[in-house]
């Protein structure tokens, strides 16, 4: 598929890591892929225009909790890589979909198919 057709898929945060493991499942599943390290409008989302937003932290979503109304409107699927003890924290700061460590390609590959069905679960 050509990449400038590709659909985004947007991770948000600065865990080195991380965002290489999620890149690798992103190029995987035939996705394009945007790092941002925080996310400072719902404008800069729209330009980008992701299949699914990736919060690397708890820490990072809850910085962007004055602009989580303006996501919802969007439309994304918000995700958020999560231990277990966190999901429910998770669910209240807006997160739709929680990827849980450790992290999977069958576990991500699942949960992008269900936000990809519906973006609320």
């Amino acid at each position: 598929m050509n990449p400038k057709t590709r659909p985004t898929i947007l991770l948000v945060g600065n865990d080195p890591t991380l965002r290489y493991l999620l890149g690798r499942f992103v190029e995987q599943s035939d996705y394009a892929l945007a790092v941002v390290p925080v996310i400072n409008s719902a404008q800069e989302i729209t330009e980008i225009n992701p299949k699914a937003i990736i919060f690397l932290s708890t820490e990072h979503l809850e910085k962007t909790q004055p602009l989580i109304v303006e996501l919802d409107s969007l439309e994304v699927p918000i995700m958020l890589c999560s231990s277990v003890t966190e999901e429910t924290r998770a669910r209240e700061l807006g997160a739709d979909y929680c990827l849980l460590h450790p992290l999977t390609y069958e576990d991500f590959q699942t949960t992008l198919a269900l936000a990809s069905a519906s973006k609320h679960p």
